[in-house]
């Protein structure tokens, strides 16, 4: 079998070629092209490869590049992505160079080590993934345009009215105020833009809606939008980020791979416990904990266990964990192919925001780590689609 150590790059990458033996036939650097990449593995055509690389933002693209090579040259070839982080060898390497680091990565993938592989989504998983982290940007600048109109009045001393200035009746009020000539002229410039994200955002809205639909996400978005508090982005954005559910062992494992687990050092009698880690999708942390908020004030699930960690570590830290919860408890859901069920009839939901406050109908039991979770950030996302 022939192996290959790559050591990828923007434009460019650095292959290191040789036997399973370790005896070194080729290496050299070439342009991340499916021609160029053909012409430098042409001698090994035939033979079976194993292809490792690190991975990096490119890595999909020549993850599909090493297998469409693979098809059109009728060659039996395996490719495997690499956890950079883990890979200790290469990170705190004191000589670092292209060279070494392919010739590292082919000798890992020569050992018989379980190496730590990272995960390649698949075109829809991929395509799920564009699509909803580009609307969670347009949301931002949306965000960030409407901000600008708020200084650009405050600077002039103009109070905004009641009920804000993005309703129909505050675009009008904008229209009528007396504003001096680079005021207006800014403003009208900052309205075209929130006019063209408006659109922009509802037509991608629209563009997931009509993917909720299909058939791969339909029923898994339908049980996830049970949950008080998910709507349409926070269920596909759940199924997006985690992909395939079959990589995870249980509900801790897709904490720990999202990043709301705290950090953990523990060595003899030391031990430190700190924040999350926010290893994995921010965008997904960042959907979870919004989607969190709406859910304390109607599970008592979750609106127990967020009193319960608030008296102690405050209310940041405690709708981390709420996060973290509704997380476990949609991985549950999608497995067991179940329905929320621990929604409360509306006396109990009135009960539990009132004075008298009833039991939880599951009590959650506290679980070593969920109290330590902090996370910091602003609130972006909007679930306005759902």
């Amino acid at each position: 079998m022939i192996v290959v150590g790559m050591d990828v790059h923007v434009r460019n990458s650095y292959l290191c070629v040789s036997d399973e033996s370790g005896e070194i036939f080729k290496r050299g650097r070439v342009t991340n092209r499916l021609g160029e990449l053909a012409e430098f593995l042409a001698p090994f055509e035939g033979q079976a490869m194993r292809v490792s690389l690190e991975n990096t933002t490119n890595a999909r693209a020549i993850h599909r590049l090493l297998h469409t090579y693979a098809s059109e040259t009728d060659t039996e070839l395996t490719a495997q992505v690499l956890d950079a982080r883990k890979l200790r060898v290469i990170a705190e390497s004191v000589t670092k160079c292209d060279r070494l680091d392919a010739e590292i990565i082919n000798e890992l993938t020569r050992s018989n080590l379980k190496l730590p592989t990272c995960y390649v989504p698949d075109d829809e998983v991929f395509g799920l993934r564009e699509h909803l982290r580009a609307r969670a940007d347009l949301v931002r600048v949306q965000t960030m345009t409407k901000n600008r109109i708020h200084a650009l009045l405050h600077r002039r001393g103009i109070l905004r009215p009641p009920g804000g200035v993005f309703t129909a009746n505050g675009r009008a009020w904008l229209a009528q105020i007396e504003l001096d000539e680079p005021g207006r002229s800014v403003l009208m410039q900052f309205q075209h833009i929130l006019e063209e994200l408006e659109e922009t955002i509802k037509q991608s809205s629209r563009r997931l809606r009509e993917i909720a639909r299909e058939p791969r996400w339909e029923k898994a978005a339908a049980l996830l939008r049970t949950m008080p508090g998910v709507g349409l982005i926070t269920s596909l954005t759940v199924l997006a980020e985690l992909g395939d559910l079959g990589r995870f062992r249980s509900p801790a494992s897709v904490s720990n791979f999202v990043g709301l687990v705290p950090v953990l050092r523990a060595s003899n009698e030391k031990r430190y416990q700190g924040g999350i880690t926010k290893r994995g999708s921010a965008h997904l942390r960042s959907v979870l904990v919004e989607a969190a908020w709406t859910a304390i004030r109607r599970v008592p699930r979750y609106f127990h266990l967020y009193e319960r960690i608030k008296e102690r570590r405050g209310a940041q830290t405690a709708i981390v964990a709420v996060a973290r919860r509704m997380l476990e408890d949609m991985f549950v859901m999608l497995k067991k192919e179940e329905a929320f069920r621990y929604a409360s009839p509306p006396h109990e939901l009135a009960a539990t925001r009132g004075d008298e406050t009833p039991p939880p109908l599951n009590p959650p039991t506290p679980r070593k780590g969920t109290e330590g979770a902090a996370v910091k950030g602003t609130r972006c996302l909007e679930e306005q689609a759902g």
